[in-house]
């Protein structure tokens, strides 16, 4: 079951994880920047590598809090490799509002 509804207070990670949660890659390409970097677990790639191998597999199955102003979403995550864990998405947006940088990594809380 994917993520039941939160509120995240940022316009463009709300989109971004609501692309996510729906595996719309275009949607979710058309948030960032075109040279955005991602750090999944400290791995550098770029924004359509990361949806090569999440978007679809991976989702929120619960968020469990935001954090900056909506630019930190942790909460338990579902991937079809790994399972599920805890992670936070912590983004970094340009001054129009585009995503430049994407930081998951595994929290435990």
């Amino acid at each position: 079951m994917k993520s039941d509804s939160y509120v995240i207070e940022n316009p463009t990670v709300r989109k971004a994880i609501a692309a996510l949660q729906d595996g719309d890659a275009r949607a979710w390409l058309s948030l960032f920047v075109k040279n955005a970097v991602l750090y999944d677990h400290g791995n550098a790639m770029t924004a359509g590598e990361f949806i090569e191998k999440s978007i679809g597999q991976e989702y929120f199955t619960h968020i469990d809090k935001t954090g900056e102003n909506g630019l930190s979403v942790p909460g338990r995550f579902h991937t079809d490799r790994w399972g599920d864990f805890q992670v936070c998405f912590q983004f970094r947006l340009n001054e129009v509002g585009k995503i430049s940088r994407l930081d998951v990594f595994q929290v435990i809380y």
